[in-house]
């Protein structure tokens, strides 16, 4: 290919789920995640590491669909790359994929041994914005293992709130969100009725708000390029910064070779006279997008690429952050 496409097109690769077997998936997954709890806690880091690659290295075999997914849009972001070296990409997306899972139920075996697993760069950058008294938007994607900060922050002895989204299995989303939350790490479920209250208090009581942007939820957007492609990016992280004057701190977490992690914090500037501007709100968000897509770029196999990213397209001649959305393919399931 020569250059992204204006929109992808994810009709080839829809979903086929049987609704009567939707009761069984859900036994199945609450039955599955809580026998997985079970055995990350009697297994060393390590094990669970090798478990995590095992099963990441078996669902990037069975998954078709799934791996075709990760190539497409792999092959969109980054058409300068040779199919051979994307498909390396995808194949070690997959087992990065099942570390994360692995180490996140493993959290309290992490936990136990923080300062080895865990290493935190540039921790006065995250200080020194916190020392002007307004709060932090902590901004973060779904690359490396995010499910760490809030290991990270017990390092740190800072609170801090993330925004997470509700599973389809409330069973399972209950599980995994009490297993999150510490001493210094709480939940913000997105779209509850008080969660605009509770993200406003974390940042007036001068704490961290973290928030991930890189994939097309069911929140308010803007469209901004990503990848060179329109997506669909929450605007709620520009606007809270532009309306609080809170500073914005990116925090992404990278995996090494030997399954040790390190986040690092960097401080994203916000161009001065935004915040009287009609289109502040659009031209923040794309600087964002922008530093997630360049960490993306130096790490492409840590990032989430089975996420259906351009999954809905801006109507025709809409204003930035206007009209809704419209989902690319109604057919197909949000993966």
């Amino acid at each position: 290919m020569s250059g992204p496409a204006s929109q992808p097109d994810y009709r080839p690769f829809a979903l086929r789920k049987w609704r009567r077997l939707r009761p069984l998936r859900r036994w199945a997954q609450v039955w599955l995640a809580r026998g997985v709890l079970a055995l990350t806690r009697r297994i060393s880091v390590p094990a669970a590491q090798r478990l995590g690659r095992a099963t990441g290295l078996l669902f990037h075999l069975l998954a078709r669909k799934t791996r075709r997914i990760c190539d497409y849009q792999l092959q969109l972001a980054m058409p300068e790359l040779p199919l051979a070296e994307r498909r390396v990409i995808v194949s070690d997306c997959f087992r990065q994929f099942g570390m994360t899972a692995w180490e996140a139920l493993a959290r309290p075996r992490i936990a136990a041994d923080a300062r080895h697993w865990v290493r935190i760069e540039d921790e006065a950058v995250l200080r020194n914005a916190l020392a002007r008294g307004r709060g932090v938007i902590l901004l973060t994607a779904h690359t490396g293992n995010w499910e760490l900060l809030s290991i990270a922050f017990g390092l740190l002895q800072q609170p801090a709130s993330a925004v997470v989204r509700d599973l389809a299995n409330s069973e399972v989303s209950r599980m995994l969100n009490a297993d999150r939350r510490t001493e210094y790490f709480d939940t913000i479920l997105r779209g509850a009725p008080d969660a605009p209250r509770k993200m406003l208090h974390v940042l007036r009581s001068g704490g961290v708000l973290i928030m991930a942007v890189d994939q097309d939820i069911d929140a308010q957007g803007i469209w901004v390029d990503f990848f060179g492609i329109p997506a669909n990016t929450p605007r709620a992280p520009a606007s809270l910064a532009l309306k609080r004057g809170a500073p914005l701190v990116t925090a992404f977490d990278v995996r090494g070779p030997d399954g040790r992690h390190t986040l690092r914090f960097a401080e994203l500037p916000v161009p001065t006279g935004l915040a009287g501007d009609s289109r502040g709100e659009e031209r923040l968000t794309a600087l964002i997008s922008q530093a997630i897509e360049a960490h993306i770029r130096r790490y492409p196999s840590q990032w989430a690429w089975n996420h259906r990213r351009w999954k809905r397209r801006p109507p025709p001649d809409a204003p930035a952050g206007g009209e809704p959305p419209v989902r690319a393919d109604p057919a197909s399931p949000q993966p």
